[in-house]
């Protein structure tokens, strides 16, 4: 998981720099300045870049010029999957099934402007492992990792990630298709959906 700080907020960035392997992102004009190189702001966005430096194993990014972005913390499909890989008991597991849920264009036939998500962060991170810890119970799992982003997310982007690796094929199917049962009932996360003609605010799901 990429932790996010920012060098606006008061010990923020000596808190970023003990969390490991650290990046500085920089927003200068047209462009977006990190360790790894300089990209054009009209062909990436700072999204792109923090799926970038999670894919190459960063533990922290500190944001700079970037206040108007909201999440904490950055995860991608490929760094949640190789984090499931290294867990123990891997040895002697062959399947990982995966669920991907993304932000659609049209919900009930009205366009999508975007979706903003808001976590309960005192309860948060105690549900998730809850439910982690209630499918791993599952015959034949040995790890299960769950990420779910917040903040502002437009059409097409990721929404909620769920990895989950077994014995065999058959032992992660059932528990991926029970994954999201449980994220709605219990994950304390609440979205607004924007619409081109209104909003409202819903439990996710």
């Amino acid at each position: 998981m990429l932790v996010l700080g920012k060098d606006t907020e008061k010990g923020g960035e000596a808190e970023c720099m003990a969390s490991g392997r650290v990046a500085i992102v920089e927003r200068d004009g047209e462009l977006i300045k990190t360790d790894v190189g300089t990209f054009k702001a009209d062909r990436v966005n700072l999204k792109n870049v923090l799926d970038f430096l999670a894919d190459l194993g960063y533990d922290c990014a500190i944001l700079k010029g970037f206040d108007d972005f909201e999440a904490s913390e950055w995860e991608t499909l490929k760094s949640l999957v190789e984090k499931v890989k290294r867990s123990e008991g891997s040895e002697r597991c062959g399947a990982i099934g995966i669920f991907v849920g993304f932000v659609r264009k049209i919900s009930d036939g009205k366009e999508v402007e975007r979706l903003e998500y808001e976590k309960y962060d005192e309860l948060y991170t105690e549900k998730l492992i809850d439910i982690e810890e209630k499918l791993k119970s599952y015959p034949g799992v040995v790890e299960v990792k769950i990420h779910h982003r917040d903040g502002i997310l437009k059409p097409g982007e990721d929404i909620v990630y769920v990895v989950i690796m077994g014995g065999h094929r058959k032992d992660v199917w059932k528990p991926l298709e029970d994954s999201m049962e449980l994220i709605k009932k219990e994950l304390p996360i609440w979205k607004k959906e924007v619409f081109t003609d209104g909003e409202h605010w819903v439990h996710d799901g």
